[in-house]
């Protein structure tokens, strides 16, 4: 298997995590994490103005998932597992005078693994990003927000994107008793891929996501989700040849735990609705978030 073909990149969109795969040819599906798939209940329920300590508020979260990659929409899948955690550092602040205002800077690095179905296995440190957020509550019940990612082709060899992307999104939340909305939807501008004598362009990425919850209780807050990601086609620029576009639409269903005031936990699974040219998701998730 070439190194095109058996090459698998990651990378995490801040409340987020996409996979983006070069092999795209007919005979062989690529493996694909939807961009913030990884978003769970509240992720976007955030402070502002006096709801901020004057220091800020520092933030760990870790984005967990085991996939099972071995079916595909299209052809054959090159891949039969992946898994990938990802930690995201956070630090909220406010400005004096915009009290219904808040800001974040952010930072990812994280750690993956693949299993190709030739029995190969790559694993290592995944490539990085940073990003800057800001976000508006005009009620007390919704809030809006702009997130801005820069992806750090910082990654070992055989798991990095060689190549430096750059993300914009909407996100929004909004909650009423004890139901909670979560969405968002962006784009993803995917540089030139180069590598080992492999140059190629990238399709760029639109990404959309929705989280309904109900919280009973602190154990018991139940959510379905729903994941869709479409990817362009792109190109081998030394052989010409076209590295065909995909999507996919998936779902989850999941619970959410509140251990404490300080830290929660989002358990759920996700499968497949409707895909082309990607391998079916058929995966466990699990998000810690821990306040400091």
């Amino acid at each position: 298997m070439s190194l095109l073909r058996r090459k698998v990149s990651f990378a995490l969109a801040a409340m987020a995590l996409v996979t983006v795969g070069l092999t795209g040819f007919a005979c062989e599906a690529e493996a694909g994490i939807i961009p913030y798939s990884v978003i769970g209940p509240h992720e976007y329920q955030l402070p502002v103005g006096k709801e901020i300590p004057e220091n800020g508020l520092n933030l760990l979260l870790s984005y967990n998932t085991w996939r099972d990659e071995s079916a595909a929409y299209d052809g054959e899948s090159g891949t039969r597992s992946l898994f990938a955690n990802v930690n995201k550092f956070v630090h909220i602040f406010n400005i004096d005078g915009l009290d219904n205002a808040g800001f974040l800077w952010e930072g990812v690095l994280g750690f993956g693994s693949v299993k190709t179905k030739d029995n190969q296995s790559f694993t290592g440190m995944i490539d990085g990003q940073t990003g800057l957020v800001a976000w508006h509550k005009p009620t007390k019940n919704w809030t809006n927000v702009i997130e801005y990612w820069l992806y750090l082709p910082i990654g070992d060899n055989e798991l990095s994107g060689h190549s430096w992307n750059h993300s914009i999104a909407y996100m929004t939340n909004y909650n009423v008793g004890g139901f909670t909305f979560d969405g968002d939807f962006g784009y993803k501008l995917m540089g030139d891929y180069k590598n080992n004598g492999v140059e190629a362009e990238q399709g760029n990425v639109f990404f959309a996501n929705a989280v309904f919850a109900y919280k009973f209780m602190k154990q018991l807050e139940p959510f379905f989700k729903l994941d869709f990601q479409s990817t362009e086609s792109g190109k081998n620029k030394l052989t010409g040849q076209k590295i065909s576009g995909q999507h996919e639409l998936a779902w989850g269903l999941g619970n959410q735990f509140t251990i404490t005031d300080r830290l929660n936990l989002a358990l759920w699974y996700e499968g497949p609705l409707d895909g082309r040219n990607t391998t079916k998701t058929n995966a466990g998730y699990a998000r810690f978030i821990w306040t400091f």
